[in-house]
């Protein structure tokens, strides 16, 4: 029965794409077990390590259709090894004595190595397929929402103009920083190894001499894994390197599912993540609520990512090989996945059919009356004037003295002859409206777009 809340029956299609979870699933994982031994011996048989028959052979009944799990469990129960477990299971289903050459020369770590490397790699196939399709969403709300006006907000407080089609800019330059970071990273993290119980080849090179090496790189290319240039079974740093990926990238989703979390609060209302009026419930008691249940499943999901990718990052293997951190491995590599294809579905659908209420932006931009634009003011001032300092002290009083007052800075402001002595009342209509304070507003989302 499942005790994990991610494999319970109601909740199972929140967390990740099917595509993911079956890369964990235990047939996938013995799979890749029985396709590291099978191209090892097809690779050995080729370079004259071991018989062509009986590499035929491994190949031939390397599948669960002759090796049962049930068989592999069982035999895990007598031997507490999981590799020499389905070894033994696999040996029992061949013939003519080709199961003894199943696993020749290789240890565990070989396997275990090689084959984690494998699912790293069809995991970041499907990360990197959902980061570009989040990054053509947000290129695609920065491109139709470049000119729609909202309030930039520091400090939780309205500061400048910018539009929104800027802000989904920015989250897509993240996005293609992460794309680029796991591109990068591939040849340090999906690396195999097969080297024998040391790592220098010792058990190899007595089979075959200097073949070991080649040997060792016809694995892996055939698997799609990179070659390392001495063993890499002490080294765990690029699992490592690998959750701090996850972490780094957890924490982009958190803060773009935060504001649009922030920015659908009834008091601000700007955007809204999609809700399907028909069908979809928020509340078993109060009818009207439209919770954005997305993004507070990212942000949960993020945080523990990032508790995962921490208590990982305190790993490392004592001498060349201890067996603590692969229970680790086991335990929070396939969740982390999980959790992180969660992340990116989620992500997928909310900004794929956000709602963007442009007259809400507008309205909200308006309710400072004036405030949002005082560097604007203040900038033209300095420039009439060429006293910046002068200039900003001044248009602090009369912004301090309006919000106090509680009068209408656009009105307050023509009270003050030091302001109104240098513009007319045309110029300082002007200055005060936001959708002509946007500097290079275009120009930036274009080079997002383009680049």
């Amino acid at each position: 029965m499942p005790v994990h809340v991610m494999d319970f029956k109601i909740y199972m299609g929140d967390f990740a794409s099917p595509a993911i979870r079956e890369i964990f699933e235990e047939k996938s994982v013995i799979n890749d077990w029985l396709l590291f031994e099978v191209t090892l011996a097809e690779m050995q048989a080729e370079l004259g390590m071991i018989p062509k028959e009986a590499a035929k052979e491994i190949k031939a009944k390397g599948n669960l259709e002759h090796i049962k799990l049930d068989r592999i469990a069982e035999l895990y129960r007598q031997t507490m090894l999981s590799s020499t477990s389905m070894i033994r299971a696999f040996k029992e289903v061949c013939e003519n004595d080709a199961g003894e050459f199943i696993h020749y020369g290789a240890t565990s770590q070989d396997l275990f190595d090689t084959t984690l490397a494998l699912r790293l790699k069809k995991s970041m196939d499907i990360f990197e397929e959902g980061l570009s399709t989040i990054r053509s969403n947000l290129n695609h709300l920065a491109d139709v929402h470049r000119n729609t006006i909202m309030a930039g907000r520091t400090h939780s407080q309205q500061a400048l103009p910018i539009t929104f089609g800027y802000k989904a800019a920015i989250w897509s330059d993240m996005i293609s920083k992460h794309i680029d970071r796991f591109q990068e990273a591939r040849k340090r993290i999906l690396v195999g190894n097969i080297s024998g119980a040391m790592g220098n080849f010792a058990s190899f090179f007595m089979i075959g001499g200097q073949k070991c090496l080649e040997m060792q790189k016809m694995v892996l290319e055939r698997l799609g894994l990179q070659t390392p240039i001495i063993s890499i079974q002490p080294q765990i740093e690029r699992l490592t390197e690998f959750m701090n990926m996850l972490s780094i990238l957890s924490v982009t989703f958190e803060k773009i599912a935060d504001e649009i979390f922030l920015l659908q609060r009834n008091e601000i209302g700007e955007l809204e993540e999609p809700f399907n009026t028909k069908s979809q419930i928020s509340s078993s008691t109060m009818p009207q609520k439209r919770n954005p249940n997305r993004c507070e499943l990212i942000k949960a999901v993020c945080k523990k990512i990032r508790s995962n990718a921490f208590a990982f990052s305190d790993l490392y293997v004592r001498d060349e090989r201890d067996h603590s951190p692969f229970y680790l491995e086991d335990l929070i590599i396939p969740e982390t996945c999980i959790l992180v294809s969660t992340m990116l579905c989620a992500a997928k659908f909310v900004l794929g059919k956000l709602v963007v209420k442009k007259d809400v932006m507008k309205k909200n931009l308006e309710i400072t009356n004036g405030l949002i634009m005082t560097e604007a003011l203040m900038i033209a001032l300095a420039r009439k004037t060429g006293k910046k300092e002068k200039a900003f002290a001044l248009i602090h009083k009369v912004a301090m003295e309006a919000f106090e007052k509680g009068f209408p800075f656009n009105e307050y402001l023509f009270e003050y002859n030091e302001i109104h002595n240098h513009f007319s009342d045309e110029e300082i209509k002007n200055l005060l409206k936001p959708e002509n304070y946007l500097g290079l507003n275009n120009l930036l989302i274009e080079r997002i777009i383009q680049s």
